[in-house]
């Protein structure tokens, strides 16, 4: 079963390999009148007669809106739309192509780079960002790592950009290798030659923050609206856990979105986003909608289309090994031999996902199945010798505390988890208990290492192997705790020379040496059970048949969403 399910997934992520070229996986069921008010905004707070509006829900919910220090999706989602990095990906592609950067150029050996920013870049209040603005954002984003939730300058920016000036204590940076070399040149020094540096750069942690940020604290979510960047969107308001309203920015360098006004509303649960879009409430439901019978759903609405989007994204758990009990390797290697992976696919998911056993999925360049070679999972009895070592026993249980966020990934997280609490308890020597905890508090806690092991999704920052390994490796490993913020590997971390691995990898140019070295990391973070790969589930967008992506983007049919996730769709003539 699980090697007839590989290759559904293999060609799923061709999709992102192959730049996403052709046509996506989309349905599209017979029109019917709907009752979604399209052009009228009478019912909506701040809208006026005769605008277009879109209205997208979603079970996600807003984190941290600081671009020195956000790490999720719908809060990258919302900095891409109201900002814009130095350079950003080609729409449906792997490119990357000007962002508000017009050009960048590295020195000889890859180690500097030199970024022309465009002389037309504004904020939404008539700002412009001269180079001095910008390397104070980047210098935001290095010196305030790790003060928040968010863990992104460990994953994005210290790993990379070199310290030029150290400090006087340990892991403190004097002077980063940032600079502005006049008004519009921006010039970063690297720790090594990253041939993705250009990838990187267009994630949202390169977006640049409003000057009025402050340099020595993060803003997390503003309290004072409209919140403004550099894109083509303004954050007109925002109601936790209601709705936020996007207007478009009259100081956007770039073409002006095709509708005036995007709508976002939160809904604690699948089945109400559902509900919502079946109704006509909404136009769009993205990311979250996993359970089958919501799925046969929206699959029978008249009106509705639904899509896949290249890519998708993977399902873990996070081992770690700073906190009883998963500080034992015999626990954590235990653990990892008790997963039935094809048992909880078709259980939770009726089949609509695809068991993953490497951090890297299928399609990306040192995928294998390091876990499935390894443990050959379920295998209770390897589990029971490795728990008995430990010094664990039928009359002496194992105490696991299983911490997971219960909406963000759709209900069918739940099922999951119980799904994985039956197939270690069937070890006769393992006591599980769960505990479901909000995404606005779960994302901190994970992060700053307070859970011994917790559930998390993860979508690429940027297409590359790296991107899979790297972010659980440096600066605590969001809440693996393999390296200290300094990346010093912690002591029990029992193959550190995995980050030797990788930092080979992350400069090898031969891409046939560079798969064999993520290889080998797989195999090697197997052996440690760093993280544990569970399935790889494919991002699902669904929405009325009177919205389309832009027709100048190769993805138009999945609304544009993907590495770029941006706003930009057409509301059709709706003879409304």
């Amino acid at each position: 079963m699980k090697r007839n399910r590989l290759l559904a997934v293999l060609a799923v992520s061709a999709l992102v390999l192959a730049a996403c070229t052709s046509d996506s996986d989309t349905t599209t069921t017979t029109a019917s009148d709907s009752t979604t008010t399209v052009g009228e905004t009478t019912t909506t707070e701040g809208g006026s007669s005769g605008e277009k509006v879109v209205i997208i829900g979603t079970t996600d919910s807003i984190a941290n809106l600081d671009p020195a220090d956000a790490y999720a999706v719908h809060d990258w989602e919302i900095i891409r739309n109201t900002g814009m990095a130095l350079t950003k990906f080609v729409p449906g592609g792997i490119e990357v192509q000007p962002g508000i950067a017009e050009s960048w150029e590295p020195n000889e050996d890859g180690t500097v780079y030199t970024f022309t920013l465009r002389d037309d870049v504004k904020f939404g209040d008539g700002t412009d960002l001269t180079a001095e603005l910008y390397v104070r954002h980047l210098n935001r984003m290095l010196n305030l790592s790790g003060t928040g939730s968010g863990g992104v300058a460990g994953a994005l920016g210290t790993p990379y950009i070199a310290c030029v000036t150290p400090g006087a204590e340990e892991g403190q940076c004097d002077e980063w290798g940032v600079k502005a070399l006049d008004e519009r040149t921006v010039e970063i020094t690297l720790t090594g030659a990253y041939a993705y540096f250009p990838q990187l750069v267009a994630t949202a942690a390169y977006v640049p923050s409003h000057p009025s940020f402050p340099e020595d604290s993060l803003v997390e979510i503003p309290t004072e609206f409209p919140y403004y960047g550099v894109g083509p969107w303004i954050l007109e308001s925002y109601t936790p856990g209601e709705q936020s309203v996007f207007v478009q920015n009259p100081h956007f360098f770039g073409d002006k979105p095709k509708v005036d006004r995007i709508i976002v509303r939160y809904y604690s649960e699948a089945s109400q986003l559902v509900a919502a879009l079946a109704g006509g409430d909404i136009d769009i439901a993205w990311r979250s909608v996993t359970e089958p019978q919501l799925l046969e759903t929206l699959d029978g609405t008249d009106g509705v289309v639904s899509a896949v989007v290249p890519g998708g994204g993977i399902r873990y758990f996070i081992m770690n090994h700073n906190l009883e009990p998963t500080d034992d390797l015999l626990v954590r290697q235990a653990i990892a031999a008790s997963i039935d992976r094809d048992e909880i696919v078709d259980r939770a998911f009726g089949g609509n996902a695809e068991p993953l056993y490497s951090m890297v999925p299928p399609g990306f360049l040192g995928a294998n199945e390091a876990f499935d070679d390894k443990y050959q999972a379920p295998n209770l009895d390897m589990a029971r010798d490795l728990l008995e070592e430990a010094g664990y026993s039928e009359d002496n249980p194992l105490q696991l505390q299983i911490d997971y966020p219960p909406n963000r990934y759709g209900g069918v997280v739940q099922d999951a988890i119980a799904i994985v609490k039956e197939q270690l308890e069937a070890t006769g020597m393992i006591e599980v208990e769960t505990v479901a905890t909000e995404w606005a508090t779960y994302l901190g806690e994970q992060i700053n290492g307070s859970y011994a092991m917790g559930f998390l999704g993860w979508f690429f920052d940027f297409p590359d192997s790296s991107n899979y390994v790297e972010p659980w490796l440096y600066s605590g490993g969001l809440g693996s705790g393999v390296t200290t913020q300094d990346n010093e590997p912690t002591p029990n971390f029992t193959t550190p020379e995995m980050i030797e691995l990788n930092q080979q990898a992350a400069t090898e140019l031969d891409l046939d040496a560079r798969a064999a070295l993520y290889e080998q990391i797989q195999e090697l973070w197997a052996e440690d059970v760093v993280t544990i790969p569970l399935w790889f589930e494919p991002e699902r967008i669904f929405y009325r048949d009177y919205i389309t992506g832009d027709s100048s983007y190769d993805n138009e049919e999945t609304l544009n969403i993907g590495a770029t996730t941006e706003f930009n769709w057409v509301v059709l003539d709706t003879n409304k």
